[in-house]
């Protein structure tokens, strides 16, 4: 998106498709670009790219809770899939929900982590 090039902008002014509008300089002349269209590229890397991996169980774990809703809702209520896995071993389980609301989340994550602490015997 963005604004109408200066080719379009005469187009329209010969079409007779605006009022009032007046182009004033040279007929080659470009126009400049505004703040708003200059912000609107800038390119960017939302993180930094991590170079250290997890050395241990349950050092980190990654967790998506964007899984859903379901059109269907499935066996128990259940409208969303949240899974975790580990990211040193990989390991992972998929925790269905039916809302996301933040105690349904949160009885969610303590269940993995009371699993995968007594699974792995670390803390």
């Amino acid at each position: 998106m963005g604004h109408a090039g200066l080719s379009r902008i005469r187009m329209m002014i010969q079409k007779s498709l605006v009022n009032g509008m007046v182009l004033v300089g040279p007929a080659d002349e470009k126009l400049g670009e505004c703040d708003s269209c200059h912000m609107a590229k800038a390119k960017r890397r939302p993180f930094d790219a991590s170079t250290t991996r997890e050395t241990r169980l349950l050092e980190r774990v990654h967790v998506d809770l964007t899984a859903g809703p379901m059109r269907v809702r499935a066996i128990g209520g259940y409208y969303y899939s949240m899974p975790i896995v580990d990211g040193h071993s990989a390991m992972g389980r998929d925790f269905y929900l039916a809302n996301k609301e933040s105690n349904t989340t949160l009885a969610a994550m303590k269940s993995y982590k009371a699993r995968a602490e007594n699974e792995t015997g670390m803390k």
